[in-house]
């Protein structure tokens, strides 16, 4: 039987960083900064981010990311939407596919290795 992590794109490196989400309305860009969400990532890859989260987040909901990076790898402005939302472990998390076309997308993407890895 395959598991989830075998259909998987690029490999996740757990990493606790901190980020801000703010929740985008149907068509929108940007909304106003006091609908942020302060959150800790749970992993990260390439393409996607998983969060831990107070409440849940609706799948397909567009989200806009503002994560800071530890070891001076800077701070990103980033762009996804909600793939899903599960409780696995009594953890409330959210997995966030990123669209590296937008924001700081290709920046970020540049920090990981042909492989998919990030370096720690």
């Amino acid at each position: 039987m395959e598991t989830a992590k075998e259909h998987r794109r690029y490999p996740r490196s757990p990493r606790e960083e901190s980020l801000s989400l703010t929740l985008l309305p149907a068509g929108a860009t940007s909304v106003d900064t006091e609908e942020r969400l302060f959150l800790t990532t749970h992993d990260i890859s390439l393409a996607g981010i998983c969060v831990e989260l107070p409440a849940p987040i609706r799948p397909d909901t567009d989200v806009e990311l503002w994560i800071a990076m530890l070891h001076q790898r800077g701070t990103y402005h980033l762009y996804g939407t909600v793939a899903w939302c599960a409780a696995p472990e009594g953890q409330l998390l959210a997995g966030i596919a990123l669209d590296l076309e937008r924001g700081d997308g290709r920046l970020w993407a540049s920090q990981f290795n042909d492989h998919g890895y990030y370096p720690d």
